[in-house]
């Protein structure tokens, strides 16, 4: 007695199935997606609300240059093109120019940029900041002698 097996597909291959996985998939990604884009939401109105209306704080003027200390009053304006708010202390300097510290996206300040003391803060602390990967750990530390 002889039996003639034909193999049959994988269910996975099956057209119908690859669908079906597919569309899961992408109903997967999209509630991640959702989800994910709340929570920064919700994180951004949480930045804003704990802000205080008025506070001193640094600036460096993008006009004259100059670094001071000022008390800023907050400021919140709505992005249309992002769909969200924006926060910012804003204030005027000695010479009458308008300068801006954000609070929600403070990887954008260009505070960190523009300030010489901070620059010259980062050089006097960098041999603290090395680590034992970094291409000047041997220059500044040596070899261990083992």
């Amino acid at each position: 007695m002889r039996y003639e097996h034909t193999p049959r597909p994988e269910v996975e291959h099956h057209y119908h199935i690859k669908d079906l996985i597919e569309r899961q998939e992408r109903r997967v990604y999209d509630r991640n997606y959702h989800r994910e884009k709340a929570k920064n939401l919700d994180d951004r109105e949480s930045t804003i609300r704990d802000a205080l209306v008025l506070t001193r704080t640094d600036f460096a003027c993008p006009t004259c240059g100059q670094e001071f200390q000022s008390q800023a009053v907050k400021q919140i304006e709505y992005d249309w093109s992002a769909n969200q708010r924006i926060a910012f202390y804003k204030t005027k300097c000695f010479n009458g120019h308008w300068c801006i510290r954000l609070i929600t996206d403070k990887y954008k300040d260009g505070f960190w940029a523009r300030s010489k003391r901070l620059a010259r803060d980062r050089g006097t602390y960098f041999n603290d900041t090395v680590q034992p990967g970094d291409t000047n750990y041997q220059l500044l530390y040596g070899k261990k002698n083992a």
